[in-house]
């Protein structure tokens, strides 16, 4: 009889884990999305896969705020709650940076990994999922922006396919992970799965995507998380206007419980292009060190001075011998045959000669 009633107990405890399995999902599987209806105005707001809850706002690129009231089918009926003030960037007293300041979080490097690793741009790919999808080399480019901006970044290839409700379980290993290797704000990098319109912007002539913001409200770090985000669209409204599409703060965990700065970023959807989506990562990292109270490294003086000075005297240098050179074999020449074919072969010897002082040249030696 006890053995009978273990079983049951046992058999119940599956299911009921099966089900939260499956209602941990966050977004639509099924090629479809929400559209987001002002109830006053029946004006659409913005598109999304990701299910919402009566309860969840969206914060829109206008700094809007609406809140979700219902969901009818594939829309998601939402009422206007007003402007909302963003952060002052010029208040470095604020709750936020002060209780970074005080955890000594500041030093520490940023981690990058992806939960939804299948995630792929159909454009570039011809497919919106793989086993390795695109949205790596998204994350590649945003590692490579970040250090070129002088940020240590850790940066998981783990892969935590299947896309399904067990996704976040298993990239709550690799956040983990991150963590015990000293990282102290996290990026789970996703991309929508929405028409192109909605994430697809310009911005300094370059034609890429927005970047989507999501916060979850079941743990206890949603208010430094939403505040977070809301520090990040400030700065990004003033060094990178148009890049952030708006802010949700949606139903779900996405392991946003274990630090004030985790972040999920929706990079594009499956219907803009990959180099779309890396371009945006490129500009998006210019926004973080300000955002998250980050002091970036200086670059080596001796690399910003290579550049400089050493490639400008190399250039006088080579200006000049080949202007000597012209007048030289002028000078000695008795047909324009003869001028031509001794101003190549001098061209050739000077160049390799100037080459080969720029490479012998030690970094630092330009400004002495």
């Amino acid at each position: 009889m006890k053995a009978k009633k273990l079983g049951w107990m046992l058999m119940l405890l599956f299911v009921l884990s099966a089900v939260a399995l499956a209602q941990d999902e966050d977004e639509r599987l099924d090629g479809g999305y929400y559209s987001l209806i002002d109830r006053s105005t029946g004006a659409v707001v913005t598109m999304t896969a990701r299910h919402l809850d009566p309860g969840d706002t969206y914060i829109s690129a206008d700094n809007k705020e609406y809140r979700v009231e219902a969901i009818d089918g594939d829309r998601v009926l939402v009422d206007c709650l007003g402007e909302i003030e963003l952060p002052s960037l010029s208040d470095s007293s604020s709750s936020f940076l002060t209780q970074l300041v005080a955890q000594g979080s500041n030093d520490g490097p940023v981690g990058i990994y992806h939960t939804h690793s299948a995630e792929s741009y159909v454009p570039t790919s011809g497919t919106d999922s793989k086993e390795t999808g695109d949205i790596y080399e998204v994350g590649k480019s945003f590692q490579q922006a970040l250090e070129e901006l002088g940020l240590r970044v850790l940066r998981s290839d783990n892969n935590h396919n299947p896309h399904d409700g067990g996704a976040y379980v298993r990239s709550r290993r690799t956040v983990k992970e991150l963590l015990q290797q000293g990282a102290v704000a996290l990026f789970d990098v996703h991309r929508d799965a929405v028409p192109p319109e909605v994430y697809r912007t310009t911005i300094d002539g370059e034609q890429m995507t927005k970047v989507r913001l999501v916060v979850g409200r079941q743990n206890p770090n949603q208010q430094a998380n939403l505040e977070y985000a809301k520090r990040i669209k400030a700065v990004a409204d003033k060094e990178v206007p148009g890049i952030i599409e708006g802010i949700f703060h949606a139903k779900g965990n996405y392991n946003q419980d274990i630090g004030p700065r985790m972040m999920l970023l929706e990079m594009g959807a499956h219907t803009t292009s990959l180099e779309e989506a890396q371009k945006s990562a490129w500009a998006f990292a210019r926004v973080i060190p300000a955002a998250a109270g980050f002091t970036p490294a200086e670059r080596p003086r001796a690399a910003r001075q290579l550049g400089g000075a050493a490639l400008k005297a190399v250039a006088w240098v080579l200006f000049l011998t080949l202007l000597g050179g012209l007048g030289f074999v002028a000078l000695n020449v008795g047909s324009l045959e003869e001028f031509k074919a001794r101003l190549r072969g001098f061209i050739s010897r000077e160049m390799a000669n100037a080459l080969g002082l720029l490479r012998r040249r030690k970094p630092g030696e330009d400004d002495k």
